[in-house]
């Protein structure tokens, strides 16, 4: 037996225990993960826990040990081991952010479940019980992870997140294929390996996540909004504090629509507060002396009333193409994914004109509901 496996201390601590629990996992060729994290009062989550978890055992790894991860890194990197989550990409970027892993062979457990029967999105919690049986006690959901010591109710609880992963994985595969859905979940889970994963956001892209409550803005308010969403996303990161501390989405919209830095909702102290009011206010006037060609239009488009309609059709043709199938409809497709398909079917970047997505349901979209 692993020397990981007959240790009695479940918490890794050192560098060569977390070898041993590596090489267990290898051996079995699955490796269960899952994050223990607290993010509250910091742009970027504060890691205090890697669950990790094969058939033989489970061990979660104390992230503030300071020990060297490459074993860990290695492994999430092997293409021969699967890794087996629950709603992956988070878990993934908070490990990457660890320890430099790129993953490869990933199962997710949640995306897994919307071809196997379940509705989209269901927590493990209730997976857990639907699929096998398993009921777990959410007893700890208020625990602070970067507290030390860890009480041993603390990481049991935790290690149940990954305890029966495997189990759960086994079980969702054979519903999947009983109901011929096998080939369509792989393919989909074949995007999750080496995908973008950053605790980072996009700071040219951050205004396009702030919703402007129905106001219609023009290109030059979009280009204030633009101008402010970035200097907050970069001063959030530098700063490491929330970025709705700096201001929040409101503040923003009325600086795109007022031309000029007013009131703002911040949590910041008096000295920061000024200087991030002075940046907003020179963000403001770089945004206002650019050209009319360089401001961006709505990021959300507007459809015509004939579009919105056969989106109507089609999305009652795909829920029941969906119930047929045993698929979860957004995983198929989203309303915003199959409207934009309905008003342009050549769109090679929608994900209804490729891959499974195409062959189910794409395909008989375009022919049917597309509008010329």
């Amino acid at each position: 037996m692993n020397a990981a496996a007959k240790s009695s201390d479940p918490i890794v601590r050192t560098a060569p225990e977390l070898s041993a629990a590596c090489a267990a996992a290898a051996a079995e060729g699955v490796l269960a993960l899952d994050t223990e994290f607290v993010w509250n009062s910091t742009y970027r989550p504060r890691l205090g826990l890697v669950q990790l978890g094969c058939r033989s055992g489970c061990w979660a790894l104390d992230c503030f040990a300071g020990l060297n991860a490459e074993s860990l890194a290695n492994l999430v990197g092997d293409a021969s081991t699967v890794k087996i989550l629950h709603d992956a990409r988070q878990d993934l970027a908070l490990v990457r952010h660890y320890c430099g892993a790129e993953p490869r062979n990933v199962f997710d457990t949640q995306l897994a479940a919307a071809f196997a029967g379940f509705p989209s999105g269901m927590g493990l919690q209730k997976l857990l019980f639907e699929a096998i049986g398993v009921g777990l006690a959410k007893t700890e959901t208020c625990t602070d992870w970067t507290r030390r010591p860890l009480s041993p109710a603390q990481v049991a609880y935790a290690l149940d997140d990954v305890r029966y992963l495997p189990e759960l994985m086994d079980e969702l595969l054979a519903r999947a294929e009983g109901f011929g859905n096998r080939t369509y979940l792989e393919e989909e889970m074949s995007g999750l390996d080496g995908c973008a994963l950053s605790l980072e956001s996009d700071p040219d892209s951050a205004w396009k996540r702030i919703k402007t409550r129905g106001l219609r803005l023009d290109p030059r308010a979009f280009a204030i909004l633009r101008a402010v969403a970035s200097l907050r996303e970069c001063r959030a990161a530098e700063l490491n504090l929330p970025r709705g501390w700096l201001g929040d989405d409101a503040s923003l919209v009325r600086m795109a629509t007022d031309r000029r830095v007013g009131r703002i909702v911040h949590r910041l102290n008096g000295g920061q507060a000024e200087i991030m009011r002075a940046k907003y206010a020179e963000a403001v006037e770089e945004a206002l002396a650019l050209p009319d060609e360089e401001c961006p239009e709505n990021p959300r488009p507007r459809y015509i009333s004939e579009v919105l309609s056969a989106t109507e059709e089609a999305l009652a043709w795909l829920e029941a193409r969906a119930d047929a199938l045993h698929i979860a409809p957004s995983v198929i497709a989203n309303r915003a994914e199959l409207t934009a398909f309905v008003d342009n079917a050549e769109d090679e970047s929608n994900p209804l004109a490729s891959g499974w997505r195409f062959e189910v349901a794409g395909r008989e979209i375009a022919a049917r509901f597309a509008v010329d």
